[in-house]
């Protein structure tokens, strides 16, 4: 068996300590500074409508003893926690995250400071992986605190995308705990852990980054001999995998319901993703690539890396690659496999099975890059040749200038600025090299200050990513919860808000506040206490969200609200009763023409909404029970727990559908009398469960989230492996100390 690899001598503690700890301050702190520009930056897009409201009511749920919250019916058409394989119901410290943001009473400064949080992580594990690859301590956290406010990083995970972000500062822990396993050097049992939690965490680029990262060091195994560590690190492998039945399986279940998911399994539009030549910009602090964005054409500077990177090209010392990297060629195999495999991705189409919009991927491969730049920094910088080296970082300078202004000839002042910016910034680090003390420490210092300068420049130009939406939503919890108190559960029972707001978010921060008065998106009513049946979600019901013209954001159009008032099946009763909704919040443009039915009133609003309440209380209160099958007798009736319901039926009548104001997705089972019912769907996605005629017993509904069972399986049976191999392993380490001790 080949012996591990010790490493170099460790160092005093004080300086393992104090170059990570300053890496941490520096990317804390950095972090802040987009907020000068705007308290809002972190809050946009998807972090605003689903994201923040989705963690505060998530944590509520889990602070009332509902974890994991796999399903929540009264969310409707977001409650699939389970399914949209977003949220990691199953992850702890997702949970956690949960209810740190809804103890907060600012919702804004929650998920700013959980944001800033998994900023400093990435920045964190980017170090310590750096470090592995035989970087210097100062080369590694220049990259490290450079990573973090790479374009894509910056302006779309960190300010829209936060499952992304999150998934992406677990990448570099599983890549370096997945290495240290490999080599003999950590106890395989943390890599499972950093494996699982990235698994676990829903996010599917995550999940793509274990499979990937795992390939590549895989690879390195094989091309380094370490069959021991090969075979150790395919155990882990197999033990992360078989968490994947428990967090995508309700996924596979649902996919085929929802909307949102469509077209062939590859395609290619070209939206969000970037043509070979985008990537030239790595070092263009305001070079906007050409790319299509969710709202339009690209508006920041997604493909930018670190103002370093290419500019110091004609000094780097290539040949000292491989000698700082560990003195063998062999030993970058996985770095190499793993940086290669993420170009290819990231100019893959714009769908790829489950995974589109591949511009989300280039920041995996900035991770790779600024591990091998690391490794060329710590080889130190050439003192040959200067004049022509000097000219060929002159040259590139001028061609990254070039490219701004060219993408776009309109905006020459941020070319211009990011320009002058970029000629300071390397004429500093020249004239340090030049004529300057050699102290590498110094040098870092430039590095890393100059990528501050860079990102205070940055948002000065650009702002806020106006690429993603904007909402500028209320973040005070209290001053929500009054707002909206008279739609309370206990004033105004269950709401459905039909409103169409989507031309308000081009008309400017003003005037989308001043809407928020009277009206909310995206699940932004679980903030303000309102039970509503409008949310966000990526993985609505298509039935339910077609019948109620409901877009992803919660937001409907007019025939939404003349549909409600419809009936499913002729002479019955219309949707709305069947959904037990009890009040009607409805933008008066989309009511004009339309008469609701006997047994509600609309009244206007002082701020000009209008109002329609149901005049009689629904039918068996305590349940989601709708409707019965005609003749049938219900004695009672009860909601158990957040899925359960049990309802005593003195009699089925005519027999056919019991209807349950909730909605039908897969997972859910019945019995009646002890014996299974068929669940169904109906035309609007409400949950039915088919009865025989002229009979009577017990109803019970119960949700269990889909392949629970196996997953549950798979996830104790690999958690038992990854504990058996932590085991084996540290009884081995154990048994080597003791025969060096003994010899």
């Amino acid at each position: 068996m080949a012996e591990p690899d010790l490493g170099p001598p460790r160092e005093p503690l004080r300086t393992r300590v104090l170059w990570p700890l300053g890496v941490c301050v520096v990317t804390a702190l950095s972090a802040l500074v987009p907020l000068l520009g705007s308290r809002t930056f972190y809050m946009r897009g998807d972090t605003a409508a689903q994201f923040a409201p989705t963690w505060f009511h998530l944590g509520e749920l889990v602070r009332d003893g509902h974890w994991p919250p796999v399903m929540d019916p009264g969310s409707w058409a977001g409650g699939n926690y389970a399914g949209e394989a977003l949220f990691g119901v199953y992850n702890p410290l997702d949970a956690l995250v949960w209810v740190l943001v809804s103890l907060g009473g600012d919702l804004l400064v929650s998920v700013t400071a959980v944001k800033i949080a998994f900023i400093t992580a990435l920045a964190l594990g980017t170090y310590l992986l750096a470090r592995d690859h035989g970087a210097a301590r100062w080369a590694a956290a220049v990259v490290a605190t450079a990573l973090p406010f790479s374009g894509f990083t910056l302006f779309w995970d960190a300010g829209s995308w936060v499952s992304g972000l999150i998934a992406f500062a677990y990448a570099p822990w599983v890549w370096w705990t997945f290495r240290r396993a490999l080599h003999g050097t950590l106890n395989p049992l943390w890599a499972f852990l950093a494996g699982a939690l990235a698994v676990t965490h829903g996010n599917p680029y995550g999940t793509l980054a274990v499979v990937v990262l795992g390939f590549g060091l895989l690879v390195e195994g094989v091309a380094t001999r370490r069959w021991w560590g090969t075979a150790r690190l395919a155990a882990v492998g197999v033990c992360v995998a078989a968490f994947l039945p428990l967090v995508y399986l309700p996924l596979m279940e649902a996919v085929d319901l929802a909307y949102r998911v469509e077209g062939p399994l590859v395609y290619n539009t070209g939206k969000l993703r970037p043509e070979l030549g985008d990537l030239l910009g790595l070092s263009a602090p305001t070079f906007v690539p050409g790319i299509t964005s969710v709202t339009g054409p690209s508006q920041v500077p997604v493909t930018y890396l670190a103002w370093f990177v290419v500019p110091l090209l004609p000094w780097f010392r290539y040949r000292r690659l491989v000698a700082v990297g560990g003195g063998a060629a062999r030993g970058l195999t996985g770095l190499a496999v793993i940086t290669t495999a993420y170009l290819l991705l990231t100019l893959a189409p714009s769908k790829l099975w489950f995974f589109r919009w591949p511009l989300r991927l280039v920041e995996y491969l900035h991770l790779g890059l600024l591990v091998v730049v690391a490794l060329l920094l710590t080889a130190g910088l050439a003192r040959d040749h200067w004049r022509q080296r000097a000219l060929g970082s002159a040259a590139l300078v001028a061609f990254t200038a070039w490219l701004t202004w060219a993408q776009d000839p309109r905006s020459s002042a941020a070319a211009y600025g990011g320009t002058l910016m970029l000629v300071v910034l390397v004429a500093v680090v020249l004239a340090w090299h030049r004529w300057g003390p050699r102290s590498e420490l110094l040098l870092a210092g430039v590095l890393v200050g100059g990528t501050l300068g860079v990102l205070a420049g940055q948002v000065v130009v650009f702002g806020e990513n106006a690429g993603s939406r904007p909402w500028y939503f209320p973040s005070d919890v209290g001053v929500l919860e009054a707002r909206f108190a008279d739609r309370a559960p206990e004033e105004a029972g269950l709401v459905l808000q039909l409103a169409d707001l989507k031309q308000l978010q081009k008309q400017g921060p003003r005037v989308l506040r001043r809407s928020w008065e009277e009206y909310l998106a995206g699940s932004m009513y679980h903030v303000a206490g309102v039970e509503a049946v409008n949310s966000y979600t990526g993985m609505g019901l298509e039935r339910f969200t077609d019948r109620l013209c409901m877009a992803y954001d919660g937001l409907t159009k007019k025939c939404g609200y003349e549909r409600i008032w419809k009936p499913l099946t002729d002479g019955g009763p219309p949707l709305v009763d069947l959904m037990k909704v009890d009040t009607v919040v409805v933008q008066p443009k989309l009511a004009v023409g339309i008469t609701q039915p006997e047994g509600w009133t609309a009244e206007p609003e002082p701020g000009g909404t209008l109002l329609v309440t149901r005049d009689e209380p629904h039918p068996w209160p305590d349940s989601r029970l709708s409707q019965v099958p005609d003749g049938g007798e219900v004695g009672t009736a009860e909601t158990v727990g957040l899925t359960g319901e049990r309802v005593e039926l003195e009699s089925t009548g005519a027999g056919g559908d019991v209807v349950f104001g909730t909605l039908g997705w897969p997972g859910y089972e019945a019995t009646f009398d002890g014996r299974p019912a068929e669940v169904r769907r109906n035309q609007a996605g409400l949950l039915t469960v088919a009865l025989p005629a002229d009979a009577s017993g017990t109803l019970e509904l119960s949700y269990t989230a889909p392949g629970a069972r196996i997953g549950a399986a798979g996830a104790a049976a690999g958690t038992l492996g990854a504990v058996l191999l932590g085991g084996l392993a540290w009884w081995g380490g154990r048994r080597r100390r003791r025969t060096a001790v003994d010899g």
